[in-house]
């Protein structure tokens, strides 16, 4: 999916979450093309189908698919960003180590799974293959909740690949040094609460910024700090997209 009038050659991809799609990304999505930037909102390997496709894909097959969204874009534009919601954030993130776009916006991007929930999550794995998704995260506003469209359950197996990807994210970090705008929300409990300044402690190497969104959980993209979070990434991208 992609959007806008090419402005100077510039491009942003989208990188959306796991077990999410594309939609989840359309409110941000939308508010940067306004800016005339051409806009691509990729969809990863096993999403965007069901959850029996999420169960047979490893880590690496995210990461295919959002390598081949981005030298898609390249391909068409001069200059390139990089920003993901969640999952997306870490894929963004590990292909900026060694594939350097123009900047980096992190979204509720996870530097790795709560000890608690890994632990439950790999013993839960050997009696049941999935469980629901939980209703907690489902957007307040009616206004965006059509763009909330996750799988219902989620494969325990690919819980696993999230964990070894992440893992993969992290020994990548010290490797980027483009810069780097790393948002989280204040009210979000699916990450641990210090993964952004995680982030930005690993990849010291790279110009970076904090964003807290203030009454945000972690599908931030479709919460009520959305605008804010539009206008935020929409600033830090026009400095950093600028022939």
């Amino acid at each position: 999916m992609a959007s806008g009038v090419n402005a100077a050659g510039c491009g942003v991809l989208l990188l959306h979450g796991f077990s999410g799609s594309p939609l989840e990304m359309t409110p941000l999505a939308e508010a940067l093309s306004v800016s005339g930037w051409t806009v691509s909102v990729a969809r990863l390997a096993g999403h965007g189908t069901s959850p029996d496709d999420l169960a047979r894909v490893t880590w690496p097959e995210w990461v295919a698919s959002a390598r081949e969204a981005y030298r898609d874009l390249r391909h068409r534009c001069r200059r390139v960003a990089l920003a993901g919601l969640s999952m997306g954030g870490a894929l963004a993130l590990y292909l900026a180590a060694s594939d350097p776009p123009a900047a980096v916006v992190a979204i509720s991007a996870p530097i790795r799974v709560r000890p608690l929930l890994a632990s439950a999550a790999r013993v839960a794995s050997k009696v049941m293959p999935v469980v629901p998704v939980l209703v907690r995260l489902v957007p307040r506003d009616p206004e965006v909740r059509a763009y909330w469209s996750p799988y219902s359950r989620i494969p325990l197996v690919a819980a696993g690949q999230l964990e070894l990807l992440l893992a993969e994210t992290r020994r990548a970090l010290p490797q980027v040094r483009v810069p780097l705008l790393v948002v989280q929300g204040r009210r979000d409990w699916i990450i641990p609460r210090d993964s952004a300044q995680e982030i930005l402690r690993l990849a010291s190497g790279a110009p970076g910024t904090l964003l807290w969104l203030q009454r945000s959980g972690h599908v931030a993209t479709l919460d009520r700090d959305r605008t804010v979070l539009a206008d935020e990434v929409t600033k830090f991208l026009r400095i950093h997209l600028a022939p």
